[in-house]
């Protein structure tokens, strides 16, 4: 599905103008603060893909990739899809499209002749090896216009947040 977000975002006065109406007073500071957020994030996931699209991967492949880098002995497909937070049906579509490419194999699980794992092939690590130093200095870049303090605030920050995503269960 399409990722729609705004382009021009309105202001905080033009979303109070907006909202009147909707129910009991709304506090547009979260409203805001959530469009900034989500404006940030699909960005930076629309340029990474397109310097990902050259590879025939997106993000979610790249970081799939990364993961398995990190486990040389390899992962199974449902570890990958807990690690991911994604379902195992997700998972092997993503196996399925990075086997293609070469980038990933399939092997036997050495205690359990049933199971496989997952492991990175040469042109796996040698795709990382080409992307990582041109991926790495924009997202360097990127994050140049916030300084140390200020990332290890917002560091603190998106922690809090992320613990507070139970506040969707409710």
């Amino acid at each position: 599905m399409a990722k729609l977000y705004l382009q021009n975002l309105p202001s905080q006065e033009e979303i109070q103008a907006r909202v009147q109406g909707l129910g009991a007073e709304i506090d547009v500071q979260p409203l805001y603060s959530n469009m900034l957020f989500m404006k940030v994030a699909a960005e930076l996931e629309t340029h990474f893909d397109a310097l990902l699209s050259d590879y025939g991967l997106s993000s979610g492949r790249f970081t799939l990739l990364i993961l398995l880098r990190n486990h040389p002995e390899g992962l199974k497909p449902s570890e990958l899809a807990l690690q991911l937070g994604v379902t195992q049906a997700t998972i092997s579509g993503l196996l399925n499209n990075l086997e293609k490419l070469e980038l990933v194999s399939r092997q036997t699980h050495q205690s359990d002749g049933r199971a496989f794992v997952i492991k990175l092939t040469q042109k796996g690590h040698e795709t990382i090896q080409d992307i990582f130093p041109k991926w790495y200095p924009r997202l360097k870049a990127f994050w140049s216009v916030v300084n140390g303090d200020e990332k290890e605030n917002l560091n603190g920050l998106l922690g809090r947040m992320i613990q507070n995503t139970t506040a969707f269960s409710k």
